[in-house]
């Protein structure tokens, strides 16, 4: 054997160390993957996988020999297979050992770590920088923010103006937190770090099962969130269903054109998702359609001086609270950011900052130029969900329908994740021919689920109100503080202060806002300074 394998079947792990050459490349190449193969039988089946896929013959191929191999890994190094392989050159067996093992791991925690680069060539994914500043920009378009301008009804344009950069600004600082917990440990899932931190936590604390529990929580809360959002798509469709057929039997509760829409996403969860790969570049049109028409309404009234005159410049009222909410709605993206700085080319946080600060500068803008204008064009009276203020018309009518079309065709893209678990969970035999059946049990409950959520939250605003604020509490204070406390390198008092008044201040705002469920646009319109 030309190499030294050492196979940790426990991590799903496989470190290879180079031994003499042979003389063709692809007789090694052949070797390795029978050799392989048989080695495989004793692993989990994770580290069997990993092991017979060709791009794992690439990388493990380069120190072998010529330089064909080495081209081959600066094109597989971006396709690598998931986080199932540590690859580590001229590493000797105690070693690997310690690399295996480490102190933040605890009882249970079956976590891989996953090598920044193989021999200096990165093994970082292939999303371009550009690419993640795009993306990390069309996380915030969503119906979220259909309910700006009705909280800054009740915040001001020039609070909620300075409220949009600031809660913007500190979710990009708690999102970094994270990234760089992610990267030092190499944990790229926010379930997974957040069970490093219990880890750590529950040491203090003499608690063993911590992690266990701080990571079962944290999963169970973005299940609840993704709940929350699919609650909100159906009522989107209800409102701009109800834009069409005003005056109707359909609108005379929402039951017909709810119960209408569910119909609609449920089919839609049971096409295979190449189907809605269309979605995510439509998604972007709209959303900028809208804007672009919220912009035009405004300017049109301007111009015939029919703007509202009752409109808050600055003034300070429990409204704000509301907004804070909203904004967290809109911009918190921390339970799926690890993913994607985990694919980002060359990846280090220095890099990932430079494109999460471009794009929440970007949402920033478009969040105040959003909220703004569509205050100003319909004044205090502006609705929960604006699109229900549009004025009869053609431009409006396509913001409707595109609006459907998009909510309808992400629907069961959110789905998705939250039927994994089923889909890749391990069964007896007596049941695997069953699990066909389990995960349309779980698609039928999650569609009924957020049917009932959208007959019983009266609008879109309530139940964006109440998804921001649980993700204050969770995703921007419990989450980073956590993380920042008991996986971060740095120990001094100022920084554990720092994240102690995080922890504090999402706590506050979470329960202020599922307090303060209104936009108190009376209250603001008798405390407006101007």
């Amino acid at each position: 054997v030309p190499f030294d394998i050492v196979a940790h079947s426990s991590r799903s792990s496989i470190f290879v160390s180079p031994g003499a050459s042979s003389s063709s490349s692809e007789f090694r190449r052949l070797f390795l993957f029978l050799f392989l193969v048989l080695a495989s039988n004793t692993m989990e089946p994770d580290a069997k996988m990993a092991l017979t896929d060709p791009r794992t013959l690439s990388m493990v191929s380069v120190e072998m020999g010529d330089q064909g191999s080495r081209d081959d890994v600066q094109q597989h190094s971006e396709e690598r297979p998931s986080s199932t392989l540590d690859i580590a050159p001229n590493t000797d067996l105690e070693d690997t050992n310690n690399a295996s093992s480490s102190s933040h791991y605890g009882e249970g925690q079956h976590l891989t770590r996953v090598p920044s680069s193989v021999n200096g060539v990165s093994v970082g994914g292939k999303v371009t920088l550009s690419g993640l500043t795009m993306n990390l920009i069309a996380g915030g378009l969503g119906t979220g923010m259909f309910s700006l301008p009705s909280s800054m009804s009740g915040s001001s344009v020039f609070l909620g103006v300075g409220m949009t950069f600031m809660v913007v600004s500190l979710n990009a600082v708690t999102i970094m937190i994270l990234v760089r917990a992610a990267e030092e440990h190499q944990v790229f899932d926010l379930g997974a770090l957040m069970g490093l931190a219990g880890n750590a936590l529950g040491r203090k604390l003499n608690f063993a099962r911590m992690g266990t529990y701080t990571q079962g929580f944290i999963n169970f809360m973005v299940w609840f969130v993704l709940v929350g959002s699919l609650v909100s798509y159906l009522i989107a469709m209800h409102d701009s269903a109800a834009f069409f057929l005003q005056d109707t039997w359909f609108t005379s509760s929402k039951l017909p054109l709810v119960t209408a829409a569910a119909g609609i996403v449920l089919g839609l969860c049971f096409l295979e998702q190449k189907h809605l790969s269309w979605t995510s570049t439509i998604a972007l049109v709209v959303n900028v359609y809208l804007i672009i028409v919220l912009v035009g309404y405004f300017f049109d009234k301007l111009a015939h001086n029919s703007l509202p005159e009752d409109v808050c410049l600055f003034g300070v009222a429990k409204g704000a609270v509301s907004m804070l909410a909203i904004l967290a709605q809109c911009v918190i993206i921390q339970m799926c950011v690890l993913p994607m700085y985990e694919e980002l080319e060359d990846r280090s946080p220095k890099k990932f900052s430079k494109g999460l600060w471009t794009a929440f500068l970007a949402l920033s803008v478009i969040f105040s130029v959003f909220a703004g204008t569509g205050y100003a064009s319909f004044g205090p009276g502006v609705k929960g969900n604006v699109l229900d203020s549009f004025p009869p018309g053609a431009i409006s009518a396509v913001a409707q329908v595109g609006v459907i079309l998009v909510v309808a065709a992400i629907y069961p893209l959110m789905v998705i994740p939250m039927v994994a678990p089923i889909k890749n969970m391990e069964l007896s035999e007596s049941m695997s021919h069953r699990r066909g059946m389990l995960v349309t049990g779980a698609i039928l409950i999650i569609v009924f689920i957020s049917w009932v959520g959208a007959l019983v939250i009266p609008n879109l605003f309530l139940v964006n109100l109440i998804d921001g604020a649980i993700c204050v509490g969770t995703f921007t204070a419990l989450a980073p503080g956590l993380v920042g406390l008991y996986l971060s390198n740095r120990d001094s008092l100022l920084w554990r202060l720092g994240m102690a008044a995080l922890l504090l201040f999402g706590f506050t705002n979470m329960i202020l806002g599922l307090v303060f469920s209104d936009a108190y646009v009376v209250e603001l319109k008798e405390r407006c300074a101007f």
